[in-house]
């Protein structure tokens, strides 16, 4: 406490000369930051002397005054102030008195807090008698809490607007916005300031545009085989122009500094797909529909009736020897691949799944998936960095420093990675779930398959197999799973 203060003769002791043991304290809150202040009417005297007849004449028990002399408003950066925080939240303080609402803080949202949040947990009275605020009068004082908080969300949308100018501004120079998740395929380097290449998840992305334009797979047999959510999880990242070197932001496309992905080209084509396939592919009836490939030419094989009536019959035979209605499936023209009997080429199929289900069962044993305790840990980095971005906030609505938002928006974009993070670690586990499922089908598989549906058949079928390779008479099974770690194949 400085000395001026000190010099002004109090009725009532001091915060810091009190006993441990008294309870049911008045706090009497006194705080000037400048001499301007005291010239300004604002003097420790003249709110000393408001609020001691005030307690005299209501006889209020308890008063002890804490003084902060030469401290600003725009923070809570104040010893007595805090120790007062500190006795209300152990219970000791039960009334707080003030000259005014002013001397508790200069911002909207520092009032706010200590009357609706410190003064509330505490079971704490607040009392500006200046202004005669009091929380015993609840109707009053409501209105006035409903005032502060409009202020105080006005204040916090301004700097959400000016974090969104940021971004935008960011945006059209061709960085990555922030405050977002990186698009898959990439992550954010603080160091480069731009998107750098996730190799391994780029792969995939390549992978997704290739199957979907040049391999025929639909949507969710791509979200299968690469272990994605869902077909809209495939549909968004076969719609999103960040893979063609691009920046969007709230609906307006910019030249990106990032290294694209995938060609303009192979866009286009995938959007004309998506367009002419209305979004979506039903399913179909037959047991290797979409999985069949040409080992010839690359292209699709499919299912057609050979023949009329009775006689007629199912044959699997290559779209670039038959192209039909679908002409941008043809890969080459002369393909001298072979016309097969479907039910021979299922019957082989069928057949060498249940060795590989048998081999299988015996390599996977008794092994047990094991999960981590890792969406705990992330979850707890989440509320530590939400925290941080509020403090950010708080600094700079106290401080108005440009430099704060930016630390902001640091923080903001470590939030949101955390967030995938935590997404992607509970994919793995599903998808973990989901091979353990999986394993238990593939033993129980050979005993179970003639008893099951054409529908739970071709489900498996797809589950296991990526895509079934027919080669002027020989047979490729290449599975879509990672662990089960082999090609099947078939002279």
């Amino acid at each position: 406490m400085k000395e001026k203060s000190k010099a002004i003769k109090f009725a009532f002791p001091l915060y810091d000369e009190i006993d441990d043991s008294l309870a049911n304290i008045t706090a009497v809150y006194l705080r000037v930051s400048t001499d301007m202040q005291a010239q300004e009417g604002y003097g420790l005297d003249v709110q000393y002397n408001a609020i001691e007849r005030y307690v005299k004449a209501f006889d209020i028990p308890n008063p002890i005054i804490f003084i902060d002399d030469g401290y600003t408003g725009v923070n809570d950066e104040r010893p007595a102030f805090k120790k007062m925080l500190a006795l209300m939240k152990v219970g000791r303080i039960k009334f707080v008195i003030a000259y005014s609402l002013d001397r508790v803080g200069r911002t909207q949202m520092l009032i706010l807090r200590f009357l609706k949040e410190d003064c509330v947990k505490a079971g704490c009275d607040f009392l500006a008698v200046k202004e005669n605020v009091d929380s015993r009068n609840k109707q009053t004082y409501m209105i006035l809490i409903s005032i502060l908080s409009m202020f105080a969300e006005l204040d916090h949308d301004s700097i959400v607007a000016k974090l969104t100018l940021g971004r935008e501004q960011r945006a059209s120079e061709g960085h990555w916005k922030g405050g977002g998740i990186p698009p898959y395929g990439y992550t954010y380097s603080k160091e480069a300031d731009n998107l750098v290449v996730d190799e391994v998840a780029a792969k995939n992305i390549k992978r997704i545009f290739d199957m979907y334009v040049g391999g025929g797979y639909s949507p969710r047999q791509i979200a299968e085989i690469l272990g994605l959510s869902g077909d809209t999880t495939v549909f968004n990242i076969l719609k999103n122009r960040t893979y063609l070197g691009e920046i969007t932001f709230r609906g307006k496309q910019y030249k990106g500094k990032h290294t694209p992905l995938i060609t303009e080209e192979t866009f286009k084509e995938a959007q004309a797909l998506i367009k002419k396939n209305g979004n979506s592919h039903g399913p179909s009836k037959y047991l290797l529909s979409s999985l069949l490939f040409c080992g010839n030419c690359g292209a699709k094989m499919r299912y057609m009736k050979w023949g009329k009536g009775k006689n007629a019959k199912l044959k699997i035979l290559c779209y670039s020897r038959f192209p039909s209605s679908k002409e941008q499936l043809v890969k080459n023209a002369d393909c001298p691949n072979f016309v097969y009997d479907a039910e021979q080429v299922e019957e082989i199929a069928a057949a060498k799944l249940m060795e590989f289900a048998v081999k299988y069962s015996e390599d996977l044993g008794d092994k047990q998936l094991i999960e981590g305790d890792i969406i705990s840990i992330l979850n707890k980095r989440l509320e530590t960095l939400k925290t941080e971005y509020q403090r950010c906030l708080n600094a700079y609505r106290k401080i108005g420093d440009e430099n704060i938002l930016e630390q902001a928006a640091d923080v903001d974009r470590e939030y949101k990675k955390v967030e995938r993070d935590i997404l992607e670690e509970r994919q793995k586990q599903t998808i973990l779930e989901k091979i353990d499922k999986d394993n238990n089908v593939i033993k129980s598989l050979p005993a179970t398959w003639q008893k099951m549906s054409d529908g739970e058949k071709q489900k498996i079928m797809r589950n296991i197999i990526g895509k079934i390779v027919l080669t002027t008479g020989t047979m490729r099974l290449v599975l879509n799973k990672t662990q089960y770690e082999k090609t099947l194949s078939s002279e």
